[in-house]
């Protein structure tokens, strides 16, 4: 009996396939059903059309063809396809949980910002991380939970990044500058994900304690070492510091929006912060010789 003759094709051969014909005519030639085709795309991340897809193209309606996601680690980009046999069901090379949950929300931000919220599902980040969707659930049980893990990632890298760059000033008087800098840079940066995840009611709702309780206690320090250095009213001084906080904040909404210029941003907020503890600082009494921005 003459053995089956095998197909060997690439990853992108075969994505390329798949968005050019429906998933049943690809798999007719290929000797496989339907249902065998789309787990072999599963396991090997090939996004591949969801039903309603072709209506829509008759239609004029289809959205975009996504883009090819990198193999799953430890993956070859050739694949063999033998007719009649079952696909290799070789499980995806093991992480650590850590890192696994990594890739994972790394999938969810790239869906998001190529194909918006609405596209984001855990059965939509299983297939693209390469993983079954079972698996995905296991670490994130509902697209709430996953936003609002994504959304934590993304605020504390701000704050990080923040940190990181005020620990390199030399003088006091540049901390808020570059603490200002490093804010609307990571926004610019991470901006469109960012306020994406802010804008959804859900993650809004899980964020809200924790944010306030974060807020205030930056809030406090900054204000605390003010009043300390300028000799400014503890209370005069968190309010204050509200105000200007709040006036970063919006820039760095606006930035996000595409409204403002990056160069520029840095320039207002940074003035404005600067400008704003100088003339507070100078209607109160201080030491003589101290420096007004040492804030």
């Amino acid at each position: 009996m003459r053995a089956p003759i095998s197909t060997e094709l690439t990853r992108a051969d075969l994505f390329q396939r798949l968005w050019g014909e429906p998933l049943s005519s690809v798999a007719a030639d290929l000797g496989l059903s339907a249902s065998g085709l789309a787990k072999l795309c599963d396991r090997t991340a090939i996004p591949y059309p969801t039903r309603g897809h072709w209506a829509k193209a008759r239609a004029g309606r289809a959205g975009p063809t996504p883009d090819l996601p990198p193999a799953p680690e430890g993956a070859s980009d050739q694949i063999r396809i033998t007719p009649g046999q079952a696909v290799s069901r070789r499980a995806p090379a093991r992480l650590s949980p850590e890192d696994r949950r990594e890739q994972l929300l790394e999938v969810a931000a790239r869906i998001i910002v190529q194909d918006g919220l609405h596209a984001l599902t855990i059965k939509r980040v299983a297939r693209d991380a390469g993983l079954t969707a079972p698996r995905a659930y296991h670490f994130f049980p509902t697209v709430d939970n996953l936003m609002a893990e994504l959304a934590r990632r993304e605020l504390q890298a701000i704050r990080t990044a923040q940190a990181h760059r005020i620990n390199t000033a030399e003088r006091p008087a540049e901390r808020l500058r570059l603490s200002t800098v490093t804010y609307l840079r990571q926004v610019a940066e991470r901006g469109v994900l960012l306020q994406t995840l802010q804008n959804a009611p859900a993650v809004r709702r899980a964020l809200r304690a924790e944010q306030r309780a974060i807020r205030a206690d930056n809030t406090n320090v900054v204000a605390t070492r003010f009043s300390d250095s300028h000799h400014v009213p503890s209370d005069v001084s968190r309010a204050a510091t509200t105000v200007l906080t709040s006036a970063v904040l919006r820039t760095g909404r606006i930035l996000a929006r595409g409204r403002l210029d990056l160069s520029l941003a840095e320039t207002l907020a940074a003035d404005i912060v600067e400008a704003g503890n100088r003339r507070l600082a100078a209607r109160f009494e201080t030491p003589p010789g101290s420096d007004v921005e040492d804030a």
